[in-house]
């Protein structure tokens, strides 16, 4: 049985050393987004065979490769209630979760008076069109339990709210008449109506079911729901899986092969567990400092996916975070984009429709400032090819011949560039319908680009490189020794080993790092002056915090206890390196971590022993 893909050695680049020293930064931010998946499970994406890139399955790979990007739907009965519960706010698709709400009553007071009347599939369609998106993924069924569609089980939209419209239907066939894409999310394991479905041990004694009656939930609805949602509602571009609690081989194994006779091209992504899936997806909000094509086959590129929301305090509805006016951050979601699929990612942004049905505003504002700015910078984007360096200094994108440098705050009128060794032949700004010249010195492997102030653009600047070669060169990025010994290892210039952990761009700091011993911070190092080092650390603290840092040659527990919410630098002992050789250094968690602790991580820093 051949996998996908095999774990491979990872190179790592590195441009400016690691700054380490004891000045203090502001604690962490408070994400203002629920998590909902926690990063455990016992195989990382990988586990789905060659063979089963099937002709229809690379068709639609190349067109998500190609889109980049769609629009993420959380929608469901929790809308009803706006994030509120007896007069408290709570949270928005995780109420029913978080506030302990037993069965009865959120049927009472939620799923029987979820009656969207003003839904207009129309307007959806359009809405995703003016953003630039060109695939849209709807919740059909998330951890309430219930059925946004026609189900033969009673708990739907139709059958049990009264609601004599099957959006889903609609959807379908006003997508398919437009040329949008459509995927479905379900949530397979998680069902906190259901006795036998994971997550309610409010109603039903445990998160973790019997596994008699987790099989028979399995098989009785969740099975027989998806049958449904991939026969009844036209040709179906993904199956957005989530939370695969109590998944093994077989049934996902199941699902896979229920999405493949009759959907034969549905992508299905990583998250329905244990390894399978067609391409991979991170954390919420995942984000990483490098480039990563470790997905990629030979013959076909395969895109990792990040999900974030234009929604704040949740990812479903609320009267606290589904109207907020959130213009001084458009930008920001543009530059989102950028730096994803210089990354190599594809980019879900999603929106929280209100129970009636209708997109607010304020949302809807923030997503077409993305398709305002794609109708004119599209090129750097649709079909783009991530950054020939494997750790961008800012967002860049590629396509043979091209590079396209994303420049959000323009220093001086100077776009700056270290280690492209390629030729440029012209610059020019992609905005500039003229493609006026633009003045450039390049020096080796440093390249200035003057961008006149007439020409910057007011959220994200695109300066297109025309270089000689179709694809580009770049200068050899493994970490080098400083002179006196020193070696720097700032997370910026890791690779990630799966993809359950995040990445601050502006603070430099690992997020959600520590809950998973497969969460491995990845660096390749040429060393010239083997030898016992000095151990630090730069980060803001934790008393329960272990990892575990390895060379080649020796192992060392590190707890960065301490200092809590203030970035300092911390002495841990020492550790051997006795190659004179590439290596590889890693740092692996050893005694995890909640999902809530907040702990940032920037790097380390390894001084030889006089």
């Amino acid at each position: 049985m051949m996998n996908l893909f095999k774990r491979i050695t990872i190179l790592v680049i590195i441009g400016n050393c690691l700054s380490l020293s004891s000045c203090r930064s502001n604690k962490s931010k408070v994400n203002q987004i629920d998590y909902v998946t926690e990063t455990g499970g016992k195989v990382d994406f990988g586990k789905t065979e060659v063979s089963a890139y099937t002709p229809e399955i690379r068709a639609n790979m190349e067109k998500l490769y190609e889109d980049k990007f769609g629009m993420f739907v959380h929608w469901g009965p929790y809308a009803q209630l706006e994030g509120v519960w007896k007069g408290k706010e709570v949270s928005a698709e995780w109420i029913m979760h978080n506030a302990k709400i037993p069965v009865d009553e959120y049927e009472q007071y939620a799923a029987s008076l979820f009656r969207p009347e003003k839904f207009k599939a129309s307007d959806w369609v359009d809405i995703a069109e003016n953003a630039g998106m060109k695939f849209i993924v709807l919740t059909a069924k998330h951890h309430d339990g219930f059925a946004m569609y026609d189900s033969k089980n009673p708990y739907n939209l139709v059958d049990f709210a009264g609601f004599d419209r099957d959006i889903l239907k609609e959807l379908s066939e006003e997508c398919a008449e437009r040329n949008m894409k459509l995927g479905f999310y379900y949530s397979q394991s998680q069902d906190w109506h259901e006795e036998g479905g994971a997550g309610n041990s409010w109603d039903f004694g445990s998160r973790i079911k019997p596994q008699d009656k987790f099989d028979a939930y399995f098989n009785e609805k969740a099975v027989e729901q998806v049958k449904e949602l991939t026969t009844n509602y036209g040709d179906i571009f993904m199956v957005w899986f989530d939370t695969p609690i109590q998944m093994d081989d077989e049934k996902c194994q199941l699902m896979m092969d229920i999405v493949k006779d009759n959907q034969p091209g549905a992508l299905v992504n990583s998250r329905l567990g244990q390894g399978f899936g067609h391409f991979d997806v991170s954390i919420d909000n995942g984000k990483t400092p490098s480039v990563s094509k470790a997905t990629w086959l030979s013959d076909l590129k395969v895109p990792w996916q990040t999900h974030e929301s234009v929604t704040q305090r949740g990812w479903g509805y609320t009267s606290y975070g589904g109207e907020n006016d959130r213009s001084d951050e458009y930008s920001d979601f543009i530059y989102s984009l950028c730096r994803i699929v210089g990354n190599g990612g594809v980019y879900l942004l999603n929106v929280a429709p209100r129970p009636d049905g209708t997109i607010p505003q304020s949302q809807v504002n923030s997503i077409t400032a993305i398709g305002d700015w794609l109708k004119v910078n599209g090129e750097a984007i649709y079909g783009a090819d991530p950054s020939p360096l494997k750790f961008p200094p800012y967002a860049i994108t590629s396509k043979p011949g091209k590079i396209y440098l994303h420049i959000k705050d323009l220093v001086d009128n100077q776009v700056v560039l270290n280690g492209l060794l390629s030729k440029v032949n012209k610059a020019y700004c992609l905005a500039d319908q003229t493609m006026q010249s633009l003045e450039f010195v390049q020096e080796g492997e440093l390249l200035s680009v003057t961008v006149p102030e007439a020409l910057k653009q007011p959220r994200v600047t695109v300066v297109v490189l025309e270089i000689e070669d179709e694809a580009a060169k770049v200068i050899n990025e493994i970490i080098q020794q400083e002179a006196d010994g020193t070696i720097n290892l700032p997370v910026a210039k890791c690779e990630f080993a799966i993809r359950r952990i995040s990445y601050d761009y502006e603070e430099q700091v690992t997020h959600r790092w520590g809950e998973n011993n497969k969460q491995g911070l990845i660096w390749t190092v040429n060393i010239t002056k083997p030898g016992v080092y000095n151990v630090m650390s730069e980060d803001n603290g934790n008393n329960d915090y272990v990892f575990e840092l390895r060379t080649p040659s020796d192992t060392l527990d590190i707890a960065p206890k301490g200092n809590i919410g203030e970035m300092t630098l911390k002495s841990h002992g020492t550790i051997q390196i006795n190659q004179n050789e590439n290596v590889t250094i890693s740092a692996y968690p050893k005694a995890l971590i909640g999902m809530s602790s907040r702990f940032n991580f920037k790097g380390l820093k390894l001084v030889p022993v006089k």
